[in-house]
């Protein structure tokens, strides 16, 4: 009789697990959760290219007065070197780069307030200009939204073509612009830029008794580039 009481009681507690493992529910999964990837550091040397358009005006004059105005624009390409610091959130830089600039030429005969085209077409061109720039801006994740400015250079030709008002020198004066970055791999960044280069009055020819030719302008600049990053994570 006892044993017959004591199978029952077993069969019974054996009845009742799948029930109260059933009460129970789902188990939880606790699989570790993979953590956030983590942020670009942009801290670290690089270096690039760069290419783009650019466009603007230049006003010749001399001491007799002005002259015509010459429309220049180009597309532009260069190269590009560069130092970023990062804080938190702010990242802080310089950077250099060089490119050939905008020209143009309005034709002979084209009169400005004092004086005419006479002996050619007058012309303005920038043969190259380059930067040297500060940069500053705020970082999220990979992408960094900056400006930018500083010293502005050149070499330049231009004036008069077929007369003494024809000349060439170097020019210096400033920049300033803005722009965003991409970080789209571990080493490799991609930029949209704007830049307004002023530089100063561009030296053209002498002309008569020795009377300095020059331009009176600026020019902007919009370009792409992409930048390979030494140390990024």
């Amino acid at each position: 009789m006892k044993k017959l009481i004591i199978g029952s009681v077993v069969a019974a507690s054996l009845g009742c697990v799948p029930a109260f493992a059933a009460d129970l529910g789902p188990v939880a999964d606790v699989s570790p959760v993979a953590p956030a990837s983590p942020a670009y550091d942009w801290t670290g040397f690089y270096i690039g290219g760069t290419a783009g358009y650019a466009w603007g005006d230049y006003t010749l004059f001399s001491a007799s007065g002005l002259g015509p105005s010459v429309d220049v624009d180009s597309f532009v390409g260069g190269g590009t070197i560069g130092f970023n610091w990062q804080r938190n959130n702010w990242v802080f830089g310089i950077e250099a780069d060089i490119s050939n600039g905008p020209d143009g030429t309005t034709p002979q005969g084209t009169a400005g307030p004092f004086w005419v085209c006479g002996s050619g077409a007058c012309n303005a061109d920038i043969e190259y200009f380059g930067t040297v720039r500060a940069r500053a801006g705020l970082t999220a994740q990979q992408w960094l939204f900056y400006v930018t400015g500083g010293y502005a250079y050149g070499h330049v030709e231009g004036g008069i073509f077929n007369s003494v008002q024809q000349g060439s020198g170097t020019a210096h004066g400033w920049t300033a612009g803005l722009g965003t970055e991409v970080a789209f791999s571990p080493n490799w960044s991609g930029k949209l830029e704007y830049l307004h280069v002023d530089l100063g009055d561009i030296p053209f020819g002498t002309g008569v008794g020795a009377e300095p030719f020059e331009g009176d302008g600026d020019f902007d600049v919009i370009r792409i580039g992409v930048n390979y990053r030494f140390n990024f994570p």
